[in-house]
């Protein structure tokens, strides 16, 4: 397999036949069973023998313009113009799934620090590390910390006293795990992200003194089979626990605030935001610049569009937009009304002119 990388927007990839690549993505041909793969690339920018990949009947209509040799297609989708004695197309259930299964294949991977504990670290003697760990340069792990068997520290990660981390878990540089903090098994957690920082806990100020800061005792749980983009932070509780649950995904720059409970194969996309004590149900697909108001509650499978606002509660299988967050139709339909606000109000103007000559518009 090679790992060297041609150009930004194209991962090379071993060289394959159109029919071979069809075999391993159990896919079924049509066209040129001879055309030799060797990158992957998007559909609008690739070159002679690039493989791309039609997820849907909209992706269809470039393919004619493409210069792509192959495509992975979705089994539904027609595509126009396409020459089976020049070009291939393998249709297979989901395209999207079969460029995952290719991209695990080549993938080259992180390099990693050699098994065992790097001279440059500082692992305490009370700590627990497993003879299968990975300690890489700089790191430091504290008293009464665990780290599981095969999990790899990279350089300057921080673990906390008392923190666990389970088995086969990926830290990245520079990622702090505060004290008494929890990770399930195979985690992965990226460069600079900040787990177990104090909740933004304080009684506020008046004319006698300054605020007052309330000790944050609390720790964060966090499940198996978690990933945890950069510059992610994650905050302990007052008291109690803040908990992550299994499977689920955070992107970069996402803040999670003391307590909140997030639950099972959950996705929150960049940048989002959640207050203190607020809580996501399974399955829920939050948006990128979303915020959750202090003790929001956010059902089961529930979709937030991006950038939403949602202050107070969202049921079990609903899909909301909008700030404050709303059912979708309703949000939509209150948009379409705002776009043709400021001529209903002319109309308006106009009409209350003529039955009053005298009136007056508040603009006015």
């Amino acid at each position: 397999m090679s790992s060297t990388t041609a150009a930004p927007e194209q991962q090379q990839s071993p060289r394959v036949r159109a029919d071979e690549l069809a075999q391993i993505v159990q896919g079924e041909l049509v066209g040129n069973p001879d055309v030799i793969l060797s990158t992957l690339a998007p559909i609008e920018s690739g070159a002679p023998g690039a493989l791309t990949f039609i997820r849907a009947q909209g992706f269809a209509k470039q393919w004619a313009e493409s210069k792509c040799e192959a495509a992975l297609v979705t089994r539904g989708v027609e595509v126009p113009d396409h020459d089976p004695e020049k070009r291939a197309l393998i249709y297979v259930d989901d395209a999207d799934v079969a460029v995952v299964r290719i991209l695990e294949m080549i993938d080259p991977g992180v390099a990693h620090p050699d098994t065992g504990t790097h001279p440059t670290a500082q692992v305490d003697p009370d700590a627990e590390v497993d003879p299968t760990a990975r300690i890489g340069p700089g790191c430091v792990v504290m008293k009464g910390a665990r780290i599981g068997a095969s999990t790899v520290l990279m350089a300057n990660a921080f673990i906390g006293g008392d923190a666990a981390i389970g088995s086969g878990c990926v830290i990245h540089p520079g990622v702090v795990i505060g004290d008494r903090c929890t990770l399930g098994n195979n985690c992965l957690v990226f460069a600079n992200t900040v787990i177990g920082a104090d909740g933004f806990g304080y009684l506020p100020g008046d004319e006698h003194r300054g605020a007052i800061k309330v000790p944050q005792i609390g720790s964060v749980v966090i499940g198996d089979d978690v990933e945890i983009g950069a510059c992610s932070t994650i905050d302990r509780a007052k008291f109690g626990i803040t908990k992550i649950g299994n499977r689920t995904k955070i992107d970069n720059q996402v803040h999670i605030g003391h307590n909140c409970i997030i639950g099972d194969d959950v996705l929150l996309c960049g940048r989002t935001t959640l207050g203190g004590s607020a809580m996501i149900g399974d399955r829920t697909m939050v948006g990128g610049a979303v915020v959750l108001n202090d003790q929001a509650r956010v059902g089961k499978d529930v979709k937030i569009a991006g950038g939403s606002i949602v202050l107070d509660s969202i049921d079990d299988n609903q899909t909301v937009l909008g700030v404050p967050a709303m059912p979708s139709r309703v949000a939509l339909a209150n948009a379409a009304a705002q776009r043709n606000l400021a001529q209903f109000c002319r109309r308006v103007e106009k009409s209350l002119k003529k039955l009053d000559p005298g009136f007056k518009p508040p603009s006015a």
